[in-house]
């Protein structure tokens, strides 16, 4: 009884908090201001599957590699192959209540699709999060976006993997850039080290990094006939 009882309250508990972070959310502008955008200009959807594509035009997409350092891919790349045909999907997942879109500066998971892992084994290991590189030398402070963060209520345990999506100027319509800064709501007594997120040659790759040196993109929807 006892323990149902406490099951019973921890419920109530997260719905409580949810409620909160529902109403932060409704009530600061900095998050709800504005959808973020395809290159259609149509809002983007949670859950469903994006291409991030470079801007200007002539890069290549953001995709899922192996860099051969872990059990499952986890190298999140741009491709600089000079075909461009290197392209992973991606949805997003946020903690706003009752909403069917992303909003620029709202905290967001981003997952790459199940279907491009190479094993069964790596269908959980598809969330973008940032770490440290264990390819190349041990002592570089840089942190890259890798994969292997975990979607879910967020918290102390899962502050890697929230990222924001902001507008950024580029003379191309539609074109956003990724920030590593998560909201201090998601943990309250914890220190951020803010960054932009851009492009560093490592390992053979152009590696997504914390460098604040903004990599500026777009999206466009997948096409489920093309699929």
């Amino acid at each position: 009884m006892k323990k149902c009882i406490s099951n019973i309250l921890r419920f109530l508990l997260l719905v409580s908090s949810l409620v909160a972070f529902s109403h932060e959310f409704s009530n600061n502008g900095n998050y709800v201001s504005h959808a973020v955008l395809d290159m259609e200009g149509e809002p983007l959807k949670i859950n469903e599957e994006y291409y991030i594509i470079s801007i200007p035009y002539g890069g290549g997409n953001v995709y899922l590699t192996d860099l051969g350092n872990t059990k499952c891919p986890n190298g999140v790349v741009q491709d600089s192959s000079g075909e461009f045909d290197n392209s992973t999907p991606v949805s997003f997942y946020t903690m706003k209540l009752g909403s069917h879109f992303v909003y620029e500066n709202q905290d967001v998971s981003i997952k790459f699709s199940t279907s491009s892992s190479s094993t069964k084994s790596c269908v959980n290991e598809t969330v973008w999060k940032v770490g440290y590189s264990i390819v190349g030398p041990t002592d570089s402070p840089l942190r890259f976006v890798i994969t292997g963060g975990a979607l879910g209520f967020p918290g102390p345990n899962n502050i890697e993997n929230w990222f924001k999506i902001e507008k950024y100027e580029t003379g191309i319509p539609h074109s956003y850039k990724l920030r590593y800064c998560p909201s201090k709501y998601i943990c309250p007594t914890c220190n951020f080290d803010c960054a932009d997120v851009g492009l560093t040659y490592n390992s053979g790759y152009y590696r997504l990094a914390l460098n604040n040196k903004p990599y500026p993109f777009g999206f466009t929807k997948v096409n489920k006939n093309d699929a």
